[in-house]
């Protein structure tokens, strides 16, 4: 199993254990791109998602919340497809 499989499966069953920049490989890995965005929120773009992934960030860390929120988000759209 590779880095990415592992990782991948870590954001799908223990999202909250992820740093920030683990979870943002993970959307890279399903196509989401950095775009800009104010202050200390990041933002992600995805042409197949209506809405964009916007996370805030601070010291490199984001809150729980925001993770099992993404994590969700990614499950809903892989099991509709």
């Amino acid at each position: 199993m590779s880095k990415i499989e592992k990782l991948i499966n870590q954001f799908f069953d223990r999202p909250t254990s992820l740093k920030f920049y683990d979870i943002e490989k993970v959307l890279f890995h399903f196509g989401f791109k950095k775009i800009k965005a104010k202050g200390s929120h990041k933002k992600f773009k995805n042409p197949n998602f209506i809405h964009d992934l916007i996370i805030p960030v601070h010291n490199n860390e984001c809150k729980d919340f925001y993770k099992k929120f993404t994590s969700q988000v990614i499950k809903n759209y892989l099991n509709k497809n």
